[in-house]
């Protein structure tokens, strides 16, 4: 017995034509993972960008600082600075590449250019925690790779490195980019495979890794790229010297470092997340006006005990830091208003609150309830619990 099953026509050129539909950038990506895991980052099912303030957004201590020297913290949260010969200017800057939505850069202006020596190095970096770098499972055999993606321009046209290291620093990979056309904007790529060896720190609240770009390196900090090594190399023997130009200036932004091998769009999370995730790192008190209170609690004689709630829990104990005039912090208690005659003393704390001691000529009665403030927008203090 035969069957005839008809169907209708159908243009062929048409349905081949549709084969060739475009899926964008996007769906690119999303076709190219390999599990459901980098597809579930990829489209946001969870948080892909490992970096902290990765648009410059927050900056807490300055919006400036002029002729800085040895590294450190300085002007965008979460953003260090390894740093050993010579001086910046640093700033967050309004400077911007068009049409990607980024309202801040991290700026770099040659103050003084220093001996170029051969352990010279000068790398803008994050070092990122252990609880959020644990799942690359770097240091075992199922190590992942992750993408370094970020937006620069520069003053100086050459060969750039970008580097990562483990937080003993014993473990280092180091590859390049290049800028060809000085004080143009440009997209910047690399990926990055998961180390196999070396010791990795896992869940804990030390340095999980440390991604950074190197703008200046001396001949003992390069080596060969492509590589993970012992040795401690920041860029290859190419490396542009960027800070032995008076004046040079570098910008960037929209830094992002994810698990994968696809550079994704920058990820934006709003305002009030990214200052929280960096208060775990350093919280400000005062500064934004003359009525800042940032804490109340007792009097004892000249001595006032102040209980200060941090915004979250640190990373660890935090270490205060002040900024302007002692005096101008002020305890209010009833019809009295003491001045501090000292920087004020941490006397107890943790990572979730600390107690200051603040001491003044002026005597009030044991027991009063009262409350600090900075009299003046000029000082205010931080207590920082950076890695």
């Amino acid at each position: 017995m035969s069957v005839r099953v008809n169907k209708s026509a159908f243009n062929i050129r048409e349905k081949l034509s549709e084969l060739e539909r475009p899926i964008g950038i996007n769906g690119a990506a999303l076709m190219a993972t390999n599990t459901p895991q980098e597809a579930f980052s990829l489209i946001s099912a969870r948080n892909r960008n490992l970096i902290i303030n990765g648009d410059m957004r927050i900056a807490q201590r300055a919006a400036s600082v002029t002729g800085s020297n040895g590294g450190g913290y300085t002007v965008c949260d979460r953003w260090n600075l390894f740093d050993n010969s010579g001086s910046v200017n640093i700033a967050q800057s309004s400077t911007v590449p068009t049409t990607t939505g980024f309202a801040n850069s991290l700026q770099f202006t040659v103050n003084s250019t220093g001996t170029l020596t051969s352990t010279s190095v000068f790398t803008p970096n994050q070092q990122i925690e252990g609880f959020n770098s644990v799942q690359l499972l770097w240091g075992t055999s199922n190590a992942k790779p992750i993408t370094v993606s970020f937006w620069c321009r520069s003053s100086v046209a050459g060969t750039y490195g970008i580097f990562v290291r483990n937080g003993a620093a014993d473990r280092h990979y180091t590859t390049t980019f290049n800028i060809a056309s000085i004080n143009t904007w440009q997209y910047v790529t690399a990926t990055i495979p998961g180390d196999t060896s070396g010791t990795w720190i896992g869940a804990t609240n030390g340095i999980g890794l440390t991604v950074g770009i190197t703008l200046r390196a001396g001949s003992s900090r390069v080596g060969t790229t492509g590589v993970w090594s012992s040795s401690t190399t920041y860029s290859s023997s190419s490396q542009v010297d960027w800070h032995g130009v008076s004046s040079a200036t570098f910008y960037f932004t929209g830094f992002q470092v994810e698990e994968g091998k696809i550079a994704t769009p920058f990820e934006y999370r709003s305002y009030g997340q990214e200052l929280a995730l960096c208060q775990r790192y350093c919280a400000k008190f005062g500064g934004g006006s003359t009525n800042d209170a940032f804490g109340s609690g007792f009097s004892s004689g000249t001595n006032f005990y102040v209980f200060v709630p941090l915004p979250v829990s640190m990373r660890t104990t935090p270490v205060l830091t002040l900024y302007g005039t002692a005096s101008d912090i002020t305890v209010t208690a009833p019809a009295v208003v003491a001045a501090a005659n000292g920087t004020p003393t941490v006397v107890g704390t943790g990572i979730n609150s600390t107690v200051l001691q603040i001491s003044s000529a002026t005597s009030i009665t044991t027991g009063y309830a009262v409350y600090a403030r900075a009299t003046t927008s000029s000082t205010w203090f931080t207590m920082t619990a950076e890695i």
